[in-house]
């Protein structure tokens, strides 16, 4: 699957052989902005990688709620 954002330019060549399946929908994401999107994937990636090293120590879990905090605050109701 092929993701765009709805900001960005793209281009689909001509099928040369064969033929071309494709579906097309929208998604809206609970948080509006780029930026605290972007942060939000940083941190959860971030602790999945201390996850891996690390297991589940208090500062992990801390992390943790400290990420599902943040999508509450920034998600749309």
């Amino acid at each position: 699957m092929v993701l765009y954002p709805s900001t960005s330019l793209h281009r689909v060549m001509p099928v040369t052989s064969g033929r071309r399946l494709a579906s097309f929908f929208w998604l809206q994401s609970m948080v509006n902005s780029d930026e605290k999107r972007g942060l939000l994937f940083d941190l959860d990636t971030s602790i999945q990688g201390l996850r891996e090293k690390v297991q589940d120590s208090p500062e992990i879990i801390r992390l943790t709620g400290v990420y599902h905090n943040l999508l509450r605050q920034w998600a749309q109701t």
